[in-house]
């Protein structure tokens, strides 16, 4: 337990370093100072954040480019409603309409809500009021599933993590409530490493590897984020 417990300080020591930003998609809503601009670009690059990593950064650039220089004003300007009856690809399974669907529900809390902060302010749950706002969305994982929610709890960690790598707009979380992101990465080195015996990535496997993270961290689990997927990408 100490000679892992000494190892997970050290990988997130090692890999939560600026350096990780440049190759990893949270780059793109660092490249915005407005909290509007930030909180859009980290929700959608969140959204399209599965599968391999350098496509998912050649993906991210491309919607970057879409909203021009203001995510913001890309919702708000409806710019987005070009692509509702476009069924080309926008990335692996989703189409330009599946990303115009995303995009109408965003404008519509921006249209009643200051940022997305403030309108999920005071909620316990804030992963499945997600699920519940952003339902029927394609890549919003459904309530009824036990899924991972990998992507909403990576938008969740950007957002709230005040670190050398994540953004850190939001207060209304503390670092204590997040889960970890769990991807094909986590999950390998949290079955090498004995963290978690689950076989199937689902949400069960979540809470087990972040209270066991909590041991380590437990002023801020997701810490073991980057100790698990550091070390997975840089020792393949």
């Amino acid at each position: 337990m100490e000679e892992l417990r000494d190892k997970l300080l050290d990988w997130a020591k090692q890999f939560e370093t600026p350096d990780f930003i440049k190759d990893d998609p949270i780059f793109f809503p660092h490249k915005y100072n407005d909290k509007k601009d930030i909180e859009i670009s980290a929700f959608l690059t969140s959204w399209i954040a599965f599968g391999n990593r350098k496509l998912i950064m050649q993906q991210a650039e491309i919607l970057d480019n879409l909203m021009g220089n203001s995510p913001y004003a890309f919702i708000t300007n409806k710019v987005w409603e070009q692509y509702k009856e476009n069924t080309n690809t926008f990335y692996r399974m989703f189409t330009y309409h599946d990303f115009f669907c995303i995009c109408q529900r965003l404008y519509n809390i921006y249209q009643e809500w200051d940022d997305l902060e403030v309108f999920y302010e005071g909620y316990n749950n804030v992963i499945r009021e997600i699920q519940t706002d952003f339902g029927g969305v394609k890549g919003i994982p459904k309530l009824e599933r036990d899924s991972p929610c990998k992507r909403i709890c990576l938008f969740l960690r950007w957002v709230v993590r005040k670190s050398p790598v994540d953004l850190g707009i939001w207060n209304i979380i503390h670092p204590t409530e997040l889960y970890i992101p769990l991807d094909a990465h986590v999950a390998k080195m949290a079955h090498q490493l004995g963290i978690t015996t689950r076989k199937t990535e689902d949400w069960k496997m979540v809470q087990q590897v972040t209270n066991y993270m909590k041991t380590i961290f437990p002023d801020d689990p997701c810490r073991g984020d980057f100790a698990l997927f550091g070390y997975s990408i840089n020792n393949k």
